[in-house]
């Protein structure tokens, strides 16, 4: 207290000396005012030490954690790889298991073949064409004639070397409009089913009737063909010789 009386005996003499002639008033009002901004200062002051020692320890806080959590890691990196148990193999073999069996099962054809049609008794060079929905055959002098009251048509196919006309008849299934990429106005086709054999493979399906002359190939495979049971292998050919079935199934002779 009494340090602090002298400091400010002294101010108050120092603030006289400067302000000479002031009045005593004006002297008093200026020193209170004078302390008044001391005592919030070392007020301020205090608040931040305060505040310092608060952050420290919050810092001290979050260092202990961080070294408990890098402990933690390194544990867990230096604990080995659980082996995965019997149990864990058996379940999981079979998704594995039945998809290899199911891509195994399927016939790998390249993108060309020779396909064996049956009713003509004769294979044909075909095109595998994933891009194209539905079959289609070389045909030609299509005409229509009904029989027994149902539509049928009557078509006839080339021999692949001697060119020879072979006559067909098939029951129509349905007429369908193509529209070609290089032809403006869709082309009306004829829709019959036959069976084919493609590798060891015969099923029956549906074939658009269309002049082929200008192509190099008599038959277009497509996706329904193709579904489900082969794979298309660009890079090979012939990759799948037909396996000529021992009996001709009558399914493709006018049954619906």
């Amino acid at each position: 207290m009494v340090s602090n009386s002298i400091s400010k005996f002294a101010l108050a003499v120092v603030l006289l000396l400067t302000l000479g002639c002031a009045s005593a008033p004006d002297f008093l009002s200026q020193q209170q005012s004078l302390e008044a901004s001391m005592e919030q200062c070392l007020a301020s002051q205090t608040m931040s030490n305060e505040q310092l020692i608060v952050q420290q320890t919050q810092l001290e806080e979050m260092k202990t954690a961080l070294t408990g959590i890098q402990k933690d890691i390194a544990s867990l990196e230096a604990k080995p790889e659980a082996a995965p148990t019997q149990a864990d193999a058996s379940a999981c073999s079979p998704a594995t298991t039945a998809l290899t069996d199911n891509t195994s099962t399927k016939l790998v054809v390249g993108q060309r073949e020779q396909v064996w049609i049956e009713g003509l008794q004769l294979a044909l060079p075909a095109r595998i064409d994933t891009g194209a929905e539905t079959a289609s055959i070389d045909a030609r002098n299509i005409e229509l004639f009904e029989r027994n009251g149902k539509r049928w048509v009557r078509f006839e196919i080339l021999h692949p070397e001697t060119k020879e006309p072979i006559s067909m008849e098939r029951k129509l299934k349905r007429t369908v409009l193509i529209t070609q990429s290089n032809n403006s106005e869709p082309e009306r086709r004829r829709v019959i089913k036959l069976a084919i054999t493609v590798g060891h493979i015969t099923q029956s399906a549906e074939f658009t009737l269309s002049d082929r002359s200008h192509l190099d190939y008599q038959v277009l495979i497509g996706r329904n063909i193709l579904q489900d049971v082969m794979i298309v292998d660009v890079s090979k050919q012939n990759a799948a010789p037909p396996k000529e079935p021992e009996t001709v199934s009558k399914s493709d002779q006018g049954s619906s």
